[in-house]
Protein backbone atom coordinates (compact mmCIF):
# COMPACT_ATOMS: atom_id res chain seq x y z
CA UNK A 1 0.00 0.00 0.00
CA UNK A 2 1.43 3.34 -1.28
CA UNK A 3 1.51 6.10 1.56
CA UNK A 4 1.88 8.93 -0.43
CA UNK A 5 2.78 12.30 1.95
CA UNK A 6 0.57 15.39 0.87
CA UNK A 7 2.40 18.64 -0.26
CA UNK A 8 0.13 20.46 1.85
CA UNK A 9 0.13 20.92 5.79
CA UNK A 10 -3.18 21.89 7.54
CA UNK A 11 -2.65 24.07 10.20
CA UNK A 12 -5.14 24.65 13.54
CA UNK A 13 -4.83 28.90 12.87
CA UNK A 14 -6.97 28.19 9.28
CA UNK A 15 -3.61 28.28 6.99
CA UNK A 16 -2.42 25.43 4.72
CA UNK A 17 1.15 25.58 3.77
CA UNK A 18 1.86 24.05 0.45
CA UNK A 19 5.44 22.34 0.28
CA UNK A 20 6.05 22.50 -3.06
CA UNK A 21 5.77 26.06 -4.06
CA UNK A 22 6.40 27.27 -0.24
CA UNK A 23 3.67 29.49 0.07
CA UNK A 24 0.70 29.27 2.95
CA UNK A 25 -2.80 29.60 2.22
CA UNK A 26 -5.79 30.68 3.87
CA UNK A 27 -8.10 27.57 4.11
CA UNK A 28 -10.89 29.89 3.74
CA UNK A 29 -11.57 31.87 0.25
CA UNK A 30 -13.36 34.80 0.89
CA UNK A 31 -16.88 33.20 -0.85
CA UNK A 32 -16.84 30.61 2.31
CA UNK A 33 -16.28 33.98 5.17
CA UNK A 34 -18.75 36.66 3.54
CA UNK A 35 -21.09 33.81 2.14
CA UNK A 36 -21.26 36.35 -1.28
CA UNK A 37 -19.59 37.14 -4.32
CA UNK A 38 -17.04 39.69 -4.68
CA UNK A 39 -15.35 42.16 -6.94
CA UNK A 40 -11.88 43.16 -7.26
CA UNK A 41 -12.12 45.86 -5.30
CA UNK A 42 -14.43 44.09 -2.60
CA UNK A 43 -11.40 41.32 -2.55
CA UNK A 44 -8.77 43.87 -1.78
CA UNK A 45 -10.71 45.22 1.21
CA UNK A 46 -11.63 41.43 2.72
CA UNK A 47 -7.72 41.20 2.53
CA UNK A 48 -6.84 44.82 4.31
CA UNK A 49 -9.23 43.08 7.08
CA UNK A 50 -8.16 40.00 7.05
CA UNK A 51 -4.32 41.51 7.40
CA UNK A 52 -5.49 43.92 10.21
CA UNK A 53 -6.71 40.55 12.19
CA UNK A 54 -3.61 39.28 11.35
CA UNK A 55 -5.24 35.74 10.36
CA UNK A 56 -2.85 32.93 11.24
CA UNK A 57 -0.42 35.31 12.75
CA UNK A 58 0.28 37.20 9.32
CA UNK A 59 -0.43 40.80 7.75
CA UNK A 60 0.87 40.08 4.55
CA UNK A 61 -1.89 38.38 3.15
CA UNK A 62 -2.48 39.37 -0.34
CA UNK A 63 -4.49 38.31 -4.01
CA UNK A 64 -2.77 35.45 -5.71
CA UNK A 65 -0.70 35.73 -8.97
CA UNK A 66 -1.86 33.59 -11.53
CA UNK A 67 0.86 31.01 -11.42
CA UNK A 68 -0.01 30.57 -8.14
CA UNK A 69 -3.65 29.94 -8.44
CA UNK A 70 -3.07 27.47 -10.74
CA UNK A 71 -0.43 25.61 -8.57
CA UNK A 72 -3.16 24.52 -6.65
CA UNK A 73 -5.25 23.05 -9.83
CA UNK A 74 -5.16 19.39 -9.83
CA UNK A 75 -7.19 17.41 -12.26
CA UNK A 76 -6.86 14.44 -10.09
CA UNK A 77 -8.17 16.04 -7.48
CA UNK A 78 -12.39 16.80 -6.43
CA UNK A 79 -13.63 18.98 -4.12
CA UNK A 80 -17.24 21.02 -4.26
CA UNK A 81 -17.84 24.22 -5.12
CA UNK A 82 -20.50 26.42 -3.12
CA UNK A 83 -23.19 25.42 -6.11
CA UNK A 84 -21.71 21.94 -5.29
CA UNK A 85 -20.59 21.56 -8.49
CA UNK A 86 -16.70 19.68 -9.00
CA UNK A 87 -13.51 21.68 -8.62
CA UNK A 88 -10.32 20.29 -9.01
CA UNK A 89 -9.19 21.62 -5.50
CA UNK A 90 -7.52 19.44 -3.09
CA UNK A 91 -10.06 18.16 -0.51
CA UNK A 92 -7.57 19.80 2.64
CA UNK A 93 -9.01 22.88 1.59
CA UNK A 94 -13.04 23.16 2.86
CA UNK A 95 -15.61 22.28 0.54
CA UNK A 96 -17.91 25.27 -0.48
CA UNK A 97 -15.76 27.52 -1.71
CA UNK A 98 -16.03 29.54 -4.86
CA UNK A 99 -14.88 27.82 -8.49
CA UNK A 100 -12.57 30.22 -9.09
CA UNK A 101 -10.18 33.19 -7.50
CA UNK A 102 -9.28 36.64 -8.67
CA UNK A 103 -5.16 37.05 -9.51
CA UNK A 104 -2.80 39.53 -9.58
CA UNK A 105 -2.88 40.31 -13.08
CA UNK A 106 -4.42 43.17 -14.12
CA UNK A 107 -4.96 45.53 -17.24
CA UNK A 108 -7.16 48.92 -17.07
CA UNK A 109 -10.20 47.75 -16.23
CA UNK A 110 -9.67 44.38 -15.93
CA UNK A 111 -8.37 41.49 -14.08
CA UNK A 112 -7.56 37.61 -14.23
CA UNK A 113 -9.47 35.19 -12.73
CA UNK A 114 -8.96 31.60 -12.31
CA UNK A 115 -11.66 28.92 -12.32
CA UNK A 116 -10.61 25.32 -10.71
CA UNK A 117 -13.45 23.57 -12.82
CA UNK A 118 -11.16 23.57 -15.87
CA UNK A 119 -7.57 25.22 -14.88
CA UNK A 120 -8.16 28.10 -17.32
CA UNK A 121 -7.59 31.82 -16.36
CA UNK A 122 -10.03 34.75 -17.86
CA UNK A 123 -10.51 38.50 -18.02
CA UNK A 124 -12.88 39.92 -16.03
CA UNK A 125 -14.31 43.38 -15.34
CA UNK A 126 -12.76 43.86 -11.78
CA UNK A 127 -16.69 45.26 -10.69
CA UNK A 128 -17.97 41.90 -12.16
CA UNK A 129 -19.85 39.50 -9.84
CA UNK A 130 -21.38 37.39 -11.60
CA UNK A 131 -19.86 34.07 -11.76
CA UNK A 132 -19.10 33.30 -7.97
CA UNK A 133 -15.65 35.63 -8.09
CA UNK A 134 -14.03 35.17 -4.78
CA UNK A 135 -10.50 35.69 -3.29
CA UNK A 136 -8.24 32.89 -2.09
CA UNK A 137 -5.58 34.59 -0.17
CA UNK A 138 -1.64 33.74 -0.01
CA UNK A 139 1.10 34.72 1.52
CA UNK A 140 5.03 33.96 0.93
CA UNK A 141 6.56 31.72 3.64
CA UNK A 142 9.63 32.64 5.32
Amino acid sequence: MDNVKSRFLKRDDGTIYDSLTSVTWLANDSRLDLDKEVSYAEAEEYLKKTNEKKVGGFDDWRIPTTHEALSLYDKDKLNKDVKGGDIHLDSVFPPGAANCTWTASTRGKEAQIFFYMNGCAYWYQKDDKTISHAVRPVRRSN
